[in-house]
């Protein structure tokens, strides 16, 4: 078999069995649910002469692992040869929570794969055809070797078919791929950089008098669940203004934000770049902010890169003498569209265009306590974030955030900026929930 990336890839997504590929839903074979391994393989055989049915199941943590259960000389080892080659041999794989079947009918050659949601409907590639594939030979050892010389390149039809039917099943049943799908996915990212109410950040947060260009760095660490998944994360940001206009207070923003995932054992690194516009339209109560931004996500473990651009508009409004505080209305409408892998021939884009709208509130109060003799101020925040377009795991998500900040001294012209702060945060969706303390400071 051969080793390289996208053999690796395709050869969790395949197995070896006959399924109908218009199943309602998705077996269970030798309760593969119960496992808690990132990669999950259920096995049914039925012996072509007693007719008896054995199953069994097994999880690993890589895809390099769990790849060698696709071999028809493999799975012998676990039904005997006589079943491997000759009786019905049905394999469901479970890839972070998307599923691909395969198989061989009873005395079939015939090696059939399918890619499908957890109801067991058939995931279609980018250009509407089913995800569905066939591979015959003159044993059924012959048809696993087509299969397996079909996909020795990574820019082979047959790769890059498959590729990107992986690549959409990710997004649509994942529920903690790294790129796209999810709250916590780089696409998701991208959107909370876009609007983050949870920080006062903006023009509308700032006195006139201000002084300087802000430097903003942070870090934050995250935990949390999804579905059968346990996460843990840790993000840093570095964040530059620049004032553009002689005599405005325009600024441009420089954003950095990078982050490390840990998701059952699968690693993913994943990086972003971003630059936007803030424009005053009426001081310190509204700005708009046009955006741009790039990231990329790579994960060895879990066979996923990609990378994705985002553009973006944000409004935020500021409304003054609620209280002691003021209450700040963020609002933004965003596209974005997964690019094919920078560097690689392997289609690995599942080809995703989707409109986002983010909109939230967020109330900060001045306290009357300080610390050192500084400042301080408490801040709540609430935004929701809905997807249009291409289907995903989760179209939609909830973030609250609650955070204490210390300002400046009461006469110094950053007395209105949180020079430090520490917040508390969480983000709940459909199956899915994290929650997040981080540190940021401003300078």
């Amino acid at each position: 078999m051969a080793t390289n990336y996208v053999k690796g890839l395709i050869g969790l997504i395949v197995g070896v069995g006959p399924q109908a590929l218009m199943a309602q839903t998705v077996p269970n074979f030798g309760n593969y649910r119960d496992l808690r391994g990132a990669f999950r393989v259920g096995i049914e055989a039925q012996n072509p002469i007693t007719a008896q049915v054995q199953s069994a199941s097994f999880d690993q943590n890589t895809i390099e692992d769990i790849g060698d259960f696709l071999d028809p000389s493999v799975i012998a080892t676990v039904t005997g040869p006589i079943t491997a080659n000759q009786g019905r041999i049905s394999q469901v794989f479970d890839l972070r929570g998307a599923t691909a079947l395969a198989g061989y009918a009873q005395a079939s050659r015939t090696l059939t794969i399918n890619f499908v949601l957890p109801n067991g409907q058939t995931i279609n590639q980018a250009n509407g055809s089913p995800c569905s594939f066939a591979f015959t030979g003159i044993s059924r050892q012959d048809s696993f070797d087509i299969f397996d010389a079909a996909t020795d390149e990574d820019d082979t039809p047959t790769s890059r078919a498959l590729l990107s039917c992986a690549s959409r099943a990710f997004t649509r049943s994942a529920p903690a791929d790294p790129l796209a799908g999810n709250p916590g996915s780089l696409q998701s990212s991208l959107v909370r950089s876009a609007l983050d109410l949870t920080a006062s950040d903006s023009l509308v947060d700032e006195a006139a008098n201000t002084a300087g260009d802000p430097w903003v760095v942070g870090a934050v660490y995250t935990t949390g669940s999804a579905g059968r998944f346990d996460i843990d994360r840790v993000d840093a940001r570095i964040q530059r203004s620049f004032r553009v206009f002689e005599g405005n207070r325009a600024q441009l923003k420089f954003d950095l934000p990078f982050a490390y995932t840990r998701v059952t054992g699968t690693k993913a690194y994943s990086a972003q770049l971003g630059l936007g516009l803030e424009l005053p339209l009426q001081a310190q109560r509204w700005s708009l902010e046009p955006r741009i931004a790039y990231g990329i996500v790579y994960s060895k473990d879990a066979g996923s890169v990609g990378h994705i651009v985002q553009g973006s508009i944000t409004s935020r409004y500021a409304i003054q003498g609620l209280g002691r505080g003021r209450l700040i209305i963020g609002n933004m409408i965003g596209y974005s569209q997964t690019l094919n892998p920078p560097g690689s021939a392997a289609s690995l884009n599942p080809d995703l265009k989707n409109f986002v709208l983010r909109n939230g509130l967020a109330y900060d109060l001045p306290l009357k306590s300080r610390i050192s003799g500084r400042l301080t101020s408490l801040r709540a925040s609430y935004a929701f974030t809905a997807f249009t377009g291409d289907k995903l795991r989760n179209n939609s998500f909830h973030e609250a955030t609650l955070s204490f900040g210390v300002r400046g001294r009461e006469d110094s012209p950053r007395a209105t900026r949180d020079l430090i702060r520490f917040n508390l945060n969480t983000v709940q969706a459909k199956g899915y929930k994290t929650y997040t303390a981080g540190l940021g400071f401003r300078f």
